[in-house]
């Protein structure tokens, strides 16, 4: 049980990372607009996006979220704070930097769930993969079917105002005003209340029916994965090596884990980073897109496994 004063120590610490990590993706966003570098870099293949209805500070995010998807997200709400780009746009633009952000993770994930985990940790990797592929699929479909195939109406690089590095500084400020507070509070409450409720999960994973599913066990490794990846893909590989679940039980248990994990996720990460870079009304459609096309994929992949698992064991 943690104190009062430890719970608050931790918090703080957290609101500060926070907001640390709020002023950063604002001010290199910034940084990239003023110095004109997603406008150089990828000038050859933004055209080629935008004939097919995908905005170029979209598409340009999309290229910066290789290396930062916060800064890719924090160019993507300057253009819809600024008009450029629809609510959906914005929704859907943000929500397509998770994958080229993941596939700079995927090479460390693939090597260090195959290192604890062995085979079960390769086919767990492979599959976050393949999921991460098809949300972004799906995503790109629902952004290009929002879009307006851009003509005359369309803002170019080369047409775009020149804004000066004060009203940068001063909008950015602006922004951080209205939009910390909300942030700070959100955090706050999902801090608190989501360890809560992996708690409760957590007492209900006990229930003696579920055993039909997974043994002991495999429930342990989903336990272990709510907390963390690598706690999970740990105790996994105890279970397998100890010969009480098998490498199809190891994947099921995973994917169940790593779900369940992903929300809690969700609300103590990306909701309070939301409510400190965008406007507020974008961000319950953010959180509903985002958890549609995750859990409805997270729940695919885990039939999947499951119906697999079944035919095998009556084949």
């Amino acid at each position: 049980m943690i104190s009062s004063g430890g719970f608050l120590e931790a918090l703080v610490k957290a609101e500060l990372i926070l907001t640390a990590n709020i002023i950063a993706s604002l001010a290199v966003g910034e940084l990239v607009l003023a110095t004109g570098v997603a406008e150089r870099l990828f000038a050859p293949v933004v055209p080629r996006l935008a004939r097919l209805g995908i905005h170029d500070r979209i598409a340009s995010a999309m290229f910066i979220a290789v290396g930062t998807s916060r800064s890719g997200a924090a160019l993507i709400s300057r253009a819809y704070s600024d008009g450029e780009i629809t609510r959906e746009e914005a929704t859907f633009g943000t929500l397509s930097l998770a994958f080229p952000a993941y596939l700079r993770r995927w090479a460390g994930t693939v090597a260090i769930a195959v290192g604890i985990a062995g085979r079960a940790g390769l086919i767990f990797a492979f599959v976050l993969a393949i999921r991460s592929a098809c949300r972004f699929v799906w995503i790109v479909i629902l952004l290009l079917r929002q879009g307006v195939k851009r003509a005359a109406g369309f803002v170019t690089f080369k047409d775009r105002e020149v804004i000066g590095a004060r009203e940068r500084i001063r909008r950015t400020l602006r922004m951080l005003r209205r939009s910390l507070p909300l942030a700070w509070f959100f955090f706050a409450l999902t801090y608190a209340l989501v360890p809560f409720a992996d708690r409760v999960f957590s007492e209900y994973l006990t229930s003696p029916e579920l055993y039909k599913v997974l043994p002991a066990e495999g429930w342990a490794v989903v336990i272990s994965s709510i907390a963390h990846v690598t706690a999970g893909l740990s105790s996994a590989a105890g279970a397998l090596g100890t010969g009480s679940i098998d490498v199809g039980q190891a994947v099921l248990a995973l994917l169940v884990g790593n779900m369940a994990g992903s929300i809690s996720r969700t609300m103590r990460q990306n909701v309070g980073y939301w409510v400190g870079i965008f406007p507020r009304d974008l961000v319950p459609d953010l959180l509903r897109w985002h958890l549609k096309t995750t859990v409805t994929l997270e729940v695919l992949s885990i039939m999947i496994v499951w119906c697999a698992l079944r035919v095998m064991s009556f084949g």
